[in-house]
């Protein structure tokens, strides 16, 4: 199997997490394309490379996943305006830097920032119960919040989004759903500014960026239009388990080498 073919299937199931979960979807794509090249005959990835790609979902799959969970009232723009601007900021700065990174430090970073944000995930939590349009947050709290993880997330090409639900449900108290939703619209700031820092260090592979955006045009809307019809902290608890799984795997790697 050719690393195109490769990357167009974990495209398509990178993406339709992403609409599913709110996920930007590096957090599949990135163990997908790290392994199963060598596994099925193709060629290994370069890491920054990955990371790369990652970004490119994450900002087609945001854009689609945002716009489908706003029609059906789960995005909060004021939270996204909120958290959107200051996380790209911070992701270009990690963007930049990363291009110096050693390739286990940037897979150790993915690690813990998915590590955490499973455990954070599997909490009991009693958020508020109020409509998107009526959820307000601390700026004191959540200014710092999309800084600390649109840099880490600018580093590994997630965007941090796993982490920021878990900060809004968990910190914040947002209802998962708008949590599901607005995390797609932060993300999705912090994306658009980490790509700029990815392609001016030549971290993307416009071919396989290609056959990535157009993965995510498929598959994201569906994985949204899924997501409405499933209960919130079950949604929760396979993010945490999807999320858990890829730290693992990712830390092993940083650590081992294999």
């Amino acid at each position: 199997m050719t690393d195109e073919a490769i990357t167009a299937v974990a495209g398509l199931v990178a993406s339709f997490l992403s609409g599913l979960l709110g996920i930007g979807g590096g957090l599949v794509l990135t163990p997908f394309l790290l392994y199963l090249p060598p596994l099925v005959g193709g060629v290994a990835i370069p890491v920054k490379i990955v990371t790369g790609l990652t970004i490119v979902q994450a900002i087609s799959g945001s854009a689609l996943g945002t716009l489908r969970h706003r029609s059906y009232g789960n995005v909060s723009s004021r939270l996204v305006w909120l958290m959107g601007p200051p996380s790209a900021i911070a992701a270009v700065v990690g963007a930049f830097l990363s291009r110096d990174l050693a390739d286990n430090v940037i897979l150790i970073i993915f690690a813990i920032l998915a590590f955490a944000g499973s455990i954070m995930l599997l909490l009991p939590v009693t958020p508020r119960d109020e409509p998107a349009e009526d959820i307000r947050a601390d700026p004191r709290l959540a200014i710092p919040i999309a800084l600390v993880l649109g840099f880490f997330g600018g580093i590994v090409g997630i965007g941090g989004i796993a982490f920021i639900i878990a900060a809004l449900v968990y910190i914040l108290r947002v209802p998962p759903r708008i949590a599901i939703g607005s995390s797609l619209g932060i993300g999705l700031f912090a994306a658009v500014a980490a790509l700029i820092g990815k392609a001016a260090t030549a971290q993307i592979d416009p071919p396989l960026a290609a056959i990535v955006f157009i993965s995510a045009l498929v598959a994201s809307p569906i994985g949204a239009a899924v997501s409405v019809r499933t209960q919130p902290r079950a949604l929760l608890a396979i993010l945490s388990v999807v999320v858990m799984l890829a730290a693992i795997r990712i830390a092993l790697t940083a650590v081992a080498g294999s």
